[in-house]
């Protein structure tokens, strides 16, 4: 998780007039969402549009993550082949993370690293979703 913040700060500072005033200074939202094996679930990422934001992905019992998607300024954009156990979409103009046809697979944590150019600088915010699928009842 580290490596993402990482990168997000290091993209922030390349944005014309984006100035981070202390990178140490984030926020930490924590979510839990239950999802239903081959149901769909909505994962947040806050409840303005960030200037930048980044989703990731760490399995149950992983500590090794992967991005899902991003947008740095022009629209989102889904890593394709990243998550195997649901798939994916961004509604337009948004950073919700929609998850359909969600396997048991998809249990873990879901990281959107978002950041907020505001007046005074950059605010950067983590919003970490746990997600628990059940299996689907007969």
């Amino acid at each position: 998780m580290l490596c993402f913040g990482l990168l997000l700060v290091s993209l922030a500072t390349q944005l014309q007039g984006l100035e981070i005033l202390d990178p140490r200074e984030v926020e930490y939202i924590h979510l839990q969402v239950n999802g239903t094996a081959g149901g769909s679930v909505t994962l947040d990422c806050g409840p303005t549009l960030p200037t930048i934001y980044v989703w990731a992905f760490t399995a149950a019992g992983s500590e090794g993550s992967s991005a899902l998607a991003y947008n740095y300024g022009h629209g989102a954009r889904l890593q394709p082949r990243s998550l195997r156990s649901a798939r994916m979409s961004i509604p337009l103009n948004s950073t919700t993370l929609v998850l359909t046809e969600v396997q048991v697979e998809a249990q873990g944590t879901y990281t959107c690293q978002a950041l907020y150019d505001v007046e005074d600088g950059a605010r950067v915010t983590f919003y970490i979703t746990r997600l628990a699928v059940e299996e689907e009842e007969d």
